[in-house]
């Protein structure tokens, strides 16, 4: 009965040595397929405790996709880095077992290179995400330690043999012992050694032989099947065990991950800290790349506001015992800052001292971004519920309308502060009209009902002081959970001010309506938006046809595209546009409008539109064509009688009895008779100055001979004025230089004439003019007089008829200065100076000769 006691406890002893070490190794694989992404220093912490629990495990090696990629003791494995396991012949076979397998391969014993003897386990690894194969694991037991273990080193009564290379049980050769052992005839003691992954046999016998047949053998075998079958379930049951720890270890990791709560630990005597992979994660960081330490979490990822309290409640905690709770700011490395909630506790040893820290950390970001959203809300609210105080009341009132909650705007409506509104109806505290407090109680009511989501009408009521005013009321249903029950919500705003803005903006669009002129309004882009009834009236077109449309509905073809360029570049700066437009009817006549256009701006000061005001001037227009016939008229029928004037003392003279005074006398007359013909002529060509068909033949003009016989003309003015006027020729007075320009002579000192006579009128007693001749390639004639032009005409100064200030003003000086130099392609401007009090009116005069 011994040999069979000695031969299972044997065998009892290797399947547990073995099979431990293979569910180790089976271990790793289940440990890698959760983590294919391991870090190399996560993955020596758990080998590092591999070979801490077991002492028969010399080496351990990792091969994604069949090439070694790490080892672990690295020190005297170095050279298996990078081995393919596809090119090793010896290795492959058994290799491709495990992944046609799935299971785990037991190769050996064989001899190992570092000596002695060995086994490899092999344990393929599939990732459970999506189940694929990543690789193998495997891990070299050491075989002579494992039979010391197992008791074969001191057996001085029994000669044992084991079998079973490569795990193949009864077809394996003879790895231990004699091999006669197994011979039939021997009448050896078999058992088998039930491994995770294959099996041996073993043959025990007395040392020297049997002598009889051994006692009771069927007995033991029974005994020691039952063993097997014993154990072989308490190797199920680990190898479930391990692989539940290893789930809730998953489940656990998942968990944290959705919660964004990790947990961690701390070795008060040795400051080793360990993180969950959700600390790390929450602290933006790389298991394998940061080490945890304390003078990193305070210094590098609190945020630094907040590190004294954290420190504080730190050591609060430890001083008393008792847990710790707070939240705060943490910093990740790429400066991404984010709130967290740790809680914690210290455990101590039997002398009060604290040894260990407990705690987790939970990602409260986004509940902190939330709370600050509603803070800011709140804030929001009551900022402006006290801005506008004055404009609105916030209220809460039961079904049975008894105010629950006052903003403070009802102070100022004169009822008091609104605590002293609470519990009052609305009905009691306002006087409404009955026909306001109807409709209130008929809006509410459907509001209550659930007909309404929410309500909005009007109210009129008078306040405590006698106003008379007017709010509108928007309300809905809530439910009050502080109550428990449904109340009536909302906002009034006082609309007082409002509706007499709306009554006087409906008298000023009665205004318009009604007007005798044409208004309209187009947007930014020139689309027509409105037109008032008079437009439709004067131009043919409904309001309809013309909403929509641009005013070149209206364009006649009389005027040129500069003449639209013009218009549209004052709008566009910003001013207002005034001028005379021929338009076109619907039904194609044509008719003339004085209209004045203007921007109109928002509160920010942006055109938003712009608004045209027109005026029907075509009875104007048919007068001053009846006037213009007129003067043309009687200035082509003066021109005969007073030809006859000049030339009546042309013939007297021609006598030779006439005193000297006498022929001074009819020569004043004869003087006088060609001015005035002059004069109409000029006026003639001013008329075809402005209707365009003046035909002008310059001719080369010395201007200073002009200028100087418009000085001696004009010396009566000069006298009766008091003032003094200075001819310059390119910067000097001697005038000996003449200046000759391209012109028509007779125009050149009508223009100069007109120029000098206006600025005599304009000039202060005792004041000099100045008229300067320059020429440098151009010619350049400007006259200069003291004063300034009146800001209501600087622009309009050349315009007909406009004049400031003058008892006896036309207006048509400047015009016909304008008229005349435009005709001769002239370039006339005026200047006015303000800081120096002075004026000058400048002609440009072009080098060439005009075609």
């Amino acid at each position: 009965m011994s040999v069979y006691h000695q031969a299972a406890a044997i065998r009892a002893q290797l399947e547990k040595e073995v099979n431990s070490n293979l569910l180790l190794i089976q271990g790793l694989a289940d440990y890698v397929s959760y983590h294919p992404e391991f870090r190399t220093s996560e993955l020596e912490s758990y080998c590092q405790g591999m070979l801490f629990r077991s002492k028969l495990i010399k080496s351990i090696g990792v091969a994604p996709d069949y090439v070694v990629k790490y080892v672990y003791p690295f020190d005297g494995n170095e050279a298996v880095i990078g081995f393919d396991y596809r090119f090793s012949p010896e290795q492959w076979e058994k290799v491709k077992e495990v992944h046609d397998s799935g299971k785990m391969v037991v190769a050996g014993p064989l001899n190992l290179v570092q000596g002695g003897r060995g086994l490899i386990g092999r344990a393929p690894v599939f990732v459970r995400s999506n189940e694929y194969f990543w690789g193998i694991v495997s891990a070299v037991i050491d075989l002579d330690e494992l039979l010391v273990n197992a008791g074969l080193s001191n057996l001085p009564n029994l000669d044992v043999a084991i079998r079973g290379v490569d795990a193949k049980g009864v077809d394996g050769t003879v790895f231990y012992g004699d091999s006669k052992l197994f011979d039939s005839g021997n009448s050896p003691v078999i058992m088998q050694v039930v491994l995770s992954s294959g099996s041996w046999k073993i043959a025990a016998m007395p040392f020297g032989g049997w002598g009889v047949i051994p006692p009771g053998s069927i007995v033991l075998h029974a005994i020691l099947f039952l063993l097997a079958l014993s154990i072989c379930f308490t190797i199920y049951k680990i190898i479930t065990k391990n692989a539940e720890v290893e789930m809730v270890k998953t489940n656990l990791s998942e968990a944290q991950s959705i919660a964004h709560l990790g947990n961690w630990s701390m070795d008060l005597l040795t400051g080793k800290i360990w993180w969950s992979n959700e600390t790390y994660h929450i602290f933006g960081l790389t298991k394998g790349e940061y080490t945890p330490s304390k003078r990193g979490f305070f210094s590098g990822l609190v945020h630094h506001k907040d590190r004294k309290a954290v420190n504080d409640s730190y050591i609060e905690s430890m001083r008393s015992g008792e847990p710790y709770s707070l939240d705060h700011r943490i910093v990740r490395p790429d400066g991404e800052i984010r709130y967290v909630s740790e809680r914690g506790r210290f455990s101590y040893n039997d002398d009060g001292n604290p040894i260990r820290a407990y705690g987790t950390v939970h990602d409260i970001t986004e509940r902190k971004l939330i709370e600050e959203e509603l803070r800011e809300s709140k804030t929001r609210f009551d900022h402006v519920t006290n801005k506008l105080s004055n404009k609105l009341v916030f209220f809460s009132h039961t079904i049975n309308g008894k105010f629950i909650r006052l903003s403070e705007g009802i102070t100022y409506l004169g009822y008091g502060s609104p605590e002293s509104g609470l519990g009052h109806s609305w009905t009691e505290l306002f006087d409404f009209t009955p026909e306001s407090v109807a409709l209130a109680e008929e809006n509410n009511a459907r509001v209550i009902s659930g007909e309404l989501e929410s309500t909005e009408y009007e109210m009129k009521f008078t306040t405590p002081d006698g106003q008379e005013r007017c709010m509108s009321v928007y309300a809905y249903l809530a439910y009050d959970f502080e109550l428990e029950t449904n109340v009536v919500e909302g906002v009034v705003l006082d609309i007082t001010e409002r509706k007499a803005w709306e009554e006087r903006l409906k008298i000023l669009t009665r205004a318009i309506e009604n007007a005798p002129v044409s208004v309209v309004i187009t947007d930014t882009k020139g689309v027509i938006t409105y037109v008032n009834p008079y437009f439709c009236k004067q131009t043919g077109y409904s309001k309809k046809e013309a909403v929509g449309e641009t005013p070149r509905i209206l364009r006649s073809g009389e005027h040129d595209e500069s003449f639209y360029k013009d218009m549209w570049e004052t709008l566009v700066g910003g001013r207002t546009w005034r001028g005379e437009i021929v338009n076109r009817k619907k039904n194609g006549s044509f008719y003339w409008e004085l209209a004045s256009i203007s921007p109109v701006y928002n509160e920010k000061g942006e055109v938003v539109s712009y608004v045209a005001v027109k005026d029907n001037i075509n009875d104007q227009k048919e007068l001053e064509r009846l006037k213009s016939d007129v003067d043309l008229i009687m200035r082509h029928d003066l021109k005969t009688p007073l030809n006859g004037i000049i030339g009546l003392p042309g013939l007297l003279r021609m006598d030779d009895n006439l005193t000297e005074q006498q022929h001074e006398l009819l020569k004043t007359i004869e003087n006088s008779g060609k001015n005035m013909l002059h004069m109409i002529d000029m006026s003639l060509d001013m008329f075809k100055m402005e209707t365009g068909k003046y035909e002008y033949y310059p001719l080369q003009v010395d201007v200073i001979s002009v200028a100087r016989q418009v000085v001696d003309n004009c010396r009566s003015n000069i006298s009766a004025q008091k003032v003094e006027v200075e001819l310059i020729a390119s910067g000097n007075t001697d005038l000996s230089e003449n200046i000759v320009v391209w012109g028509e002579e007779r125009l050149i000192y009508s223009l100069i004439s007109g120029l000098l006579t206006n600025a005599i009128e304009a000039s202060p007693s005792g004041e000099k003019i100045v008229i300067e001749c320059m020429q440098d390639g151009n010619t350049l004639i400007s006259i200069k007089n003291t004063g300034v032009v009146p800001e209501p005409i600087r622009e309009r100064f050349f315009h007909k008829y406009v004049t400031h200030g003058k008892d006896n003003g036309t207006g048509l000086g400047t015009y016909s200065a304008k008229l005349m130099a435009d005709a001769m392609h002239y370039d006339i401007k005026m200047q006015t100076y303000d800081e120096r009090n002075e004026t000058v009116i400048s002609v440009n005069i072009p080098e060439e000769r005009p075609e």
